[in-house]
Formats: C-alpha cells, structure tokens, sequence
C-alpha cells in the first residue's frame, strides 16, 4: 500500500531510455519554419515556434492546495492555479466535478516544440483530507518509457466504480494508459496526475502535471470482504478464518496477519485512510473487524504464499481514525 518512489520509476525509465527510444517516435518536428510566434500542428493544438532545444517557459506560480506537492518535484503545474492556454504543458480535466459510474477524461496536451518524457502507466491519484494529501493510486504500474511528442497530446478516460466495497468485494489493482475503472473511492477532494521531464532535461528536473476535481459520492465505508468464513475469540484475541489462498499440501497451517490496537505512543505511525486501506485486504479485514467487535486484538488466518508472509518483514506501525496499530505477520505453523 506504501506509494511507489517516484525515483525509482524515473531511474528505471531513464536507464531503460536509450534502449526504449530506439522504437518509439522522436520529437514531433513542425514543417512550418518561418518567423511567427505560434504554429497550429494536425490536432488543433498551438505551439510555439521558438527552438526546440529552449527550456519551455512556465509562466507565473503553476502551484495550488488544489493538487498534491508531489515528492521530490519542484515544479507542480496544477490546472486550477494556471491560465491552460498559456501553459506548453498542461493536464486538462474535462470537467472539475465527477459524478460516480460516469466516464471523464483527463488531456495531456504538450503545446512546446519539445518531447515530453513520461510514462502513459504511472498516472497517479491522490485525495486530501484534513489539508493533508494521500496518494490512493496505481499501486504499481509498467515502467516503459512512453513520450509525448511536440504538439501531442493523450488521455486518460477514468471512471469511479460503486458499489465494490459495500459488497465485500476486494478492490482490484488498476493497470492502463487509457481507460481506468477505479472502485473504492468515497466523495472528497481528489486530483489526477502524471510526471515527466522534457528531452533536453534530465529526469532529475521533472515536472508534475495535476487537476483537482471533486467526486461527488457517499464517504466510504470500512467493510470487511467477503472471504472472512467465521469468527471467535480466543481469550481477548478475535480470530478470523478466510477463504483466500491455498495450501501447497495438505499438512500446510494457514498464515498469521495480527492487528494489535496500541496506546499510542509510538511517534512512526503511518497515518491511513480508508481509500488506502481497502487496498490492503488484510488491513481491511482487521481493521473492520477490530472496529466492528471493538477487539485490541485480531488475527488473521489465511494462506498466503509471499515471502516474508503479506510481505510483512518486520513490524508496521498504521495509524487510522485516532487510533495506532501494529501489524505484524507469522509463517503458519510458527508460534
């Protein structure tokens, strides 16, 4: 659930660059060369004629509590602080209002004489609570090299699924570079995104592009999903047996996943909210649970074939609605 480092997916996408761009289309090249301030390529969009080897000028402060600082990246270019039409590159929201199960899209549009490197895949989105951004989405994502030509521009079409939580249905990844059906959403404010570098730069001087926008829906709710079989308690722990998972043989023991409630005191609590928590189907299930039964306690049992268990290698420490928790996870059959 930890937000995938952006560094990491530029370092692969730069190092992969050489290789990657030997198949992919250069910098669009405009035909018409004269002197005039603006070009009009095939698609509609206005570009500057200048050279192409110029850094594009961004003008004026492109930054707003409407979209996420984004880590590491100096320049944020969010759509509602700015004037679109004088930007070289934007991210233009159809609309800045969603309604949920319906589709709307959002346009990168490169109007600089200079590629844009990015990667079509590693779109992100992020909701603010409280003043404070989470970042919700893809939890992973391909890491090719996908430019974006001179006087080009791409969209991404996105929709919000309801009802895929209420009905204990586990939220699946979403993969995609074009149309993305995202489920576990509640109403808030939440902003669409994508990073990159122009071609004459290196990635370590990369650009975010972001537009804010409000869904319109019910708040979430915490439910557990579906594969919780039975409960009950063992002494003051509750103990859940899910469906999920098989054993390799039939001597195999279910894996452990132990939700413990904390006084608090811990100070590297990582703060959650629901939207990233139903993402994690054993946070979920535990959190629901210790909520539901008021239990300090649960444990999970469940097969699980990563290694360590749900990948826990050590301790994680989570804190949601006034509350710290520890998460820890046990090989089954191991004390």
């Amino acid at each position: 659930m930890a937000q995938p480092s952006r560094r990491q997916v530029l370092s692969a996408l730069y190092a992969g660059s050489v290789a990657l761009l030997a198949g992919c289309t250069g910098p669009g090249k405009p035909t018409d060369t004269n002197d005039t301030d603006t070009q009009t390529v095939r698609d509609g969009t206005t570009i500057p004629t200048g050279s192409p080897q110029s850094i594009p000028d961004f003008p004026g402060d492109t930054a707003s509590n409407a979209c996420p600082p984004f880590d590491g990246i100096e320049q944020v270019v969010c759509y509602g602080a700015v004037d679109p039409e004088a930007m070289p590159l934007v991210l233009d929201p159809e609309t800045q209002s969603v309604q949920s199960d319906q589709a709307t899209g959002f346009t990168l549009r490169n109007r600089s004489r200079q590629e844009f490197e990015t990667n079509f895949y590693h779109w992100q989105l992020y909701k603010r609570v409280n003043g404070d951004w989470f970042y919700i989405a893809p939890q992973g994502s391909p890491q090719p090299l996908t430019p974006l030509s001179a006087g080009k521009k791409h969209t991404w079409t996105v929709t919000v699924a309801t009802g895929r939580v209420s009905d204990g249905t586990s939220i699946e990844r979403v993969e995609g570079t074009e149309s993305l059906t995202i489920a576990g959403l509640g109403g808030g404010h939440y902003a669409f995104g994508i990073d990159g570098w122009f071609t004459t730069e290196s990635h370590e001087k990369s650009i975010a592009l972001a537009a804010g926008f409000e869904l319109n829906a019910d708040p979430l709710q915490l439910t557990p999903t579906a594969a919780i079989a039975e409960t009950e308690w063992d002494g003051e722990t509750l103990v859940a047996y899910l469906t999920r998972g098989e054993p390799d043989d039939e001597a195999d023991h279910p894996d452990a996943f132990v939700l413990e409630r904390t006084d608090g005191s811990e100070t590297d609590a990582k703060r959650v909210i629901v939207e990233q928590v139903v993402r994690n189907d054993q946070l979920r299930d535990a959190l629901a649970l210790s909520r539901k039964y008021d239990a300090d306690r649960v444990r999970l049992e469940e097969f699980n074939r990563s290694i360590p268990p749900f990948g826990l290698q050590e301790a994680r420490m989570y804190e949601f609605r006034d509350n710290v928790y520890r998460a820890t996870a046990s090989k089954g059959g191991s004390s």
